[in-house]
């Protein structure tokens, strides 16, 4: 790793760069950061996410420690990472859509409150109060106990009479004092102390001094705004919430105030849309396009990455720059002449803000890869053509990219662009044909012995590791199925059951429109060889419907709406309804069967609920009526 790291990063290759972004990645997580937070997520993770953008790294949840191997519990809701931006105008961008969710939700824009506040940077923990158990974020769905913390004297800062989300931080004060000849930052000793259940004489001193807190998010210092306040004062309430700290920070986070609004914000596999953290912005730059190269995805779209001359930017040589898309590149006139304007921010390559110097674009007709026609595709925002594809299924390039999708997405590593690359080479174009690979075929290919051994030993150990179900069918790569859509349409079908599934079942579970559901079903029926391949090789899988009832609750088969502000928790009430059967919707409509109302809810929802024939119960009912035991 050491000649990696001297090794200037358009150098290494897509491999070499995954491989030295885990090792940064998990060095940082025990503590013993390689390189600053700054040059990991401007050099390094901007590289890996223009060359290698399904890495996990860049999609999954990433945990704010490294993983201890015992304990894993599964969490009551998904604990997600946080969206990012460096910019105000992503502040702008996040409250518009809120203002977007509210009209639809019959709420007032002008109503609409954001609270705002420091964003520790510690290791995220879900404190469950009964029992003062506590477990990391892991990868989301699944933490790993680190009760002892608080069995060793962890103070707890915020009601600890509630299940709670929090940062297991330390004071600034106490570790600038104290350890900062041994520890370059108040994490590395936390991590440490989160993977070892015997603690070194700094973590048992600081213990002892309660010094080492879990500080709940629900009850942290807050600056509770409205949307336009909050945008054109931005840089004073971040300064605010900073000086509200005494923790180490990564940040200020904004959410916007509703439960009601947040359900139907909802989530992605990554992270809540109803909520945002703003960091620093990055310096800018202008610089001179040298070239604009075409690159072909696993869906035949070509987007285009601009070669620049080397410019330095945050302490780094930039030579290349996302240009999004098509219609992007000739909207600004970018070409082989032009001089743009471009920043970092955050865990994304450098970004194009604005061209000074245009030229006319010169867009290509082919496809880079196997020179098959392009033709337009249509924004689905705009209606506009946004996107050239190429619809060649036969193309290598989209082989290669829905290949790594696969093997990204059902967390099997080793199988990176340049190894993909020379697999497709040697006409190994499937996911099937790999899979069925033995040491001597990747020998064959051109790998060596022990790499080969490697590749058969990670493709057996995810056959035999606990995999959702919802992985397995994200990785094939349908458009709008991804991971979260995958667990919807899972919790109505089983994988097994998807053969033949038709559009209007689709579009009968909550969640799936029309147009999509059509879409869905056309793609479904044209992966159907590889599904039914998929599932004979017996992947361990873990059903989305096993954590439901089988059958006979009290709820099965109804869809039910949670909404206002319950005397309890609402995420129980939701845990327990599909327990007992229930799909959970995020809205009322027409496939509604009960709204559960709390107390302050908007009455664009009690109206809709009425128009559609929709049963009004309590939050007590409830309880009541819907009482398996």
């Amino acid at each position: 790793m050491k000649e990696l790291l001297l090794t200037a990063v358009n150098e290494l290759t897509d491999e070499e760069l995954s491989s030295l972004c885990e090792h940064l990645n998990e060095q940082y997580r025990t503590g013993s950061p390689v390189v600053t937070d700054h040059v990991f997520d401007f050099v390094y993770l901007a590289a890996l996410r223009e060359r290698v953008p399904c890495h996990p790294l860049l999609i999954k949840p990433q945990p704010t420690e490294f993983e201890p191997s015992k304990g894993r519990i599964q969490h009551p809701s998904p604990m997600l990472s946080t969206d990012k931006t460096y910019e105000v105008e992503g502040v702008q961008s996040f409250v518009a859509r809120c203002e977007k969710a509210a009209l639809a939700e019959g709420i007032a824009p002008s109503s609409l409150q954001y609270r705002v506040l420091a964003k520790l940077d510690g290791i995220a923990g879900r404190l469950v109060a009964s029992t003062k158990q506590l477990f990391t974020r892991g990868d989301g769905m699944f933490g790993n106990d680190i009760s002892h913390l608080v069995e060793a004297g962890l103070v707890i800062v915020g009601n600890q009479s509630l299940d709670g989300v929090g940062e297991v931080v330390m004071e600034m004060d106490y570790f600038e004092k104290n350890l900062t000849e041994y520890f370059a930052h108040p994490r590395n000793l936390i991590s440490g102390m989160a993977c070892s259940d015997n603690l070194n004489e700094y973590a048992l001193q600081a213990m002892n001094d309660g010094a080492v807190h879990l500080v709940l998010y629900r009850d942290m210092p807050e600056i509770v705004v409205d949307g336009m306040t909050l945008v054109s004062k931005l840089d004073q309430i971040v300064a605010e919430t900073k000086a509200s700290s005494p923790y180490p920070l990564d940040g200020t986070i904004i959410e916007v105030i509703g439960d009601d609004l947040r359900t139907a914000m909802g989530s992605g596999s990554h992270h809540h849309h109803w909520q945002i953290a703003k960091k620093e912005v990055g310096e800018t730059a202008e610089a001179k396009v040298k070239d604009i190269i075409w690159q072909v995805g696993r869906t035949g779209r070509v987007t285009p990455v601009i070669q620049i001359e080397p410019t330095v930017l945050s302490g780094a040589t930039i030579s290349k720059v996302t240009g999004h898309h098509a219609a992007n590149v000739r909207q600004h006139g970018i070409g082989v002449g032009a001089k743009i304007l471009i920043t970092r921010a955050g865990e994304i390559i450098p970004k194009h803000l604005l061209t000074t110097l245009p030229v006319i674009a010169e867009l290509p007709t082919e496809c880079p890869c196997c020179n098959s026609e392009l033709i337009w595709k249509k924004s689905p925002q705009t209606n506009d053509d946004t996107f050239l594809v190429c619809e060649n299924i036969g193309c290598q390039a989209q082989s290669a990219t829905g290949i790594i999708h696969f093997f990204n997405t059902i967390q099997c590593d080793l199988f990176g662009a340049k190894s993909v690359e020379r697999l497709v080479q040697a006409e190994y174009t499937c996911v099937e044909q790999i899979l069925l690979m033995n040491a001597e075929a990747f020998m064959a290919v051109g790998f060596g012995a022990g790499q080969a051994k490697n590749f058969v030993s990670e493709m057996g150990r995810v056959l035999r590791e606990p995999l959702r179900d919802n992985l397995l069918l994200a990785s094939l790569g349908i458009s709008k199925l991804g991971r979260s859509a995958s667990e919807k349409l899972l919790a109505k079908y089983r994988i097994t059951e998807l053969e033949g599934v038709s559009a209007e079942q689709i579009e009968a579970v909550d969640g799936f429109g029309g147009i999509t559901s059509a879409t869905i079903a056309k793609a479904l029926s044209d992966r159907a060889d590889t599904l039914r391949f998929l599932l004979s090789r017996n992947f361990n899988l873990v059903h989305t419907q096993d954590n439901l009832v089988s059958g006979g609750g009290s709820l099965d088969g109804v869809n039910i709406v949670f909404t206002g502000t319950m005397s309890g928790s609402r995420d129980e009430m939701k845990a327990d309804a599909k327990a007992k059967g229930a799909t959970v919707q995020s809205a009322v409509n027409g496939k509604t069967n009960i709204l559960c109302c709390g107390e302050k809810v908007g009455q664009k929802k009690l109206d809709s609920a009425r128009d559609n024939g929709v049963e009004i119960i309590s939050e007590a009912e409830y309880w009541v009526r819907f009482n398996d035991k």
